[in-house]
């Protein structure tokens, strides 16, 4: 297995608790940088046969007009038809029926929605610009157009929230009824509006235990409405997790294209220039040899985020050893923060919120 993960920087606006590689630019910088990932991808065409799964993220992809996004689609479309997902993140308010249209064309066959909230005043704090409505609609317009794989990404635990705008959340996921919910808890990042305005003391952040109340109550309720919470953060109908981040979360191969994307081809992880400028020059920042030590640390962080952990047998195939004796997790397990069952290790539902004391065994 191995991904394609397309990086498209662009925004109408920059969001308060962003830190990806993002920037408001005008069409011109658009057509220019279209270009050079078109070099890109031309450039690493090698590594992407067999491309089991493409996402295109950002920024905010379908910023991008019509004509622009179609010349998008068709460059990767041989790549497109022969891969069983392909995402696209989307901006609710500016999806329209002729966008739709152009996914379902090239084979886009699921769209990722950044909701967020659908509170007003959690909205305008957040920095974003659409309504409920609009989440509305856009769901409305992709199923029109044949695209049922539908996600929408909830953020909890930023500043003023509280359980009954959390529990209104939940309610509108349980109406419109999609496959697939992300709800990551707000992480407070350098070089964002809210790391600046927390600085000015502007704001004030979330007790932990409160935050914590809310993962609880997140996670019982998408239960109880037939979701299956398969990673720390995120929440499938049966059948609809995501392909893509799997391969992030079991250590697979993917290539990344664009301004700050990272790929992964064994042994060696890259990562591109975040500067629009340095990118445009098609040099990439880093690329480093992952060493055997390096890489099971990276399987064991990124495969104890899902429900399932890791199999135990895989890593001693795959690594001719056992993560008992490569890493000191023994208190872990005695505390029951870890637990083996069978064939898995794995960090327990009720304890994922404290997993990050696991997780530091591995930085």
């Amino acid at each position: 297995m191995r991904g394609l993960y397309i990086h498209m920087p662009f925004c109408k606006q920059i969001c308060s608790y962003c830190d990806f590689p993002k920037m408001v630019s005008s069409i011109e910088n658009y057509r220019i940088y279209l270009d050079a990932i078109k070099k890109e991808i031309n450039s690493k065409r090698n590594d992407l046969e067999g491309i089991t799964s493409i996402y295109i993220g950002g920024g905010t992809p379908n910023v991008y007009p019509d004509n622009l996004l179609e010349e998008l689609l068709d460059y990767i479309y041989p790549y497109l038809k022969n891969s069983k997902e392909n995402t696209i993140e989307c901006n609710p308010e500016l999806i329209t029926d002729s966008q739709a249209k152009l996914f379902y064309k090239y084979g886009i066959n699921r769209v990722s929605l950044g909701v967020q909230s659908i509170s007003p005043s959690a909205l305008s704090l957040l920095g974003r610009h659409h309504k409920m409505e609009d989440v509305t609609q856009a769901i409305n317009i992709l199923r029109a157009n044949h695209i049922q794989n539908i996600s929408m990404d909830f953020i909890f635990g930023f500043p003023n929230e509280d359980i009954d705008t959390l529990l209104a959340d939940l309610d509108y996921v349980y109406s419109m009824n999609v496959p697939h919910v992300s709800f990551y808890s707000l992480i407070l990042e350098d070089k964002t509006i809210f790391s600046y305005l927390l600085s000015k003391g502007k704001l004030k952040l979330l007790d932990d235990d409160i935050i914590a109340d809310m993962y609880d109550i997140i996670n019982k309720r998408m239960k109880e409405h037939g979701y299956k919470h398969y990673e720390v953060s995120n929440y499938a109908k049966e059948g609809f997790e995501s392909i893509h981040n799997e391969l992030y979360w079991k250590e697979e191969e993917y290539v990344g294209i664009g301004m700050g994307a990272s790929g992964f081809i064994k042994p060696y992880r890259y990562s591109n220039y975040k500067s629009l400028k340095k990118y445009l020059e098609l040099v990439e920042e880093e690329k480093i040899e992952i060493d055997s030590s390096e890489e099971k640390k990276e399987f064991m962080m990124l495969g104890l985020r899902m429900l399932d952990g890791i199999s135990l047998s895989y890593y001693e195939m795959k690594y001719h050893s056992s993560p008992i004796l490569d890493f000191d997790l023994s208190k872990h397990i005695d505390s029951g923060i870890l637990k083996i069952e069978d064939d898995r290790l794995f960090i327990p539902e009720d304890k994922l919120f404290i997993a990050n004391i696991v997780y530091e065994e591995f930085v």
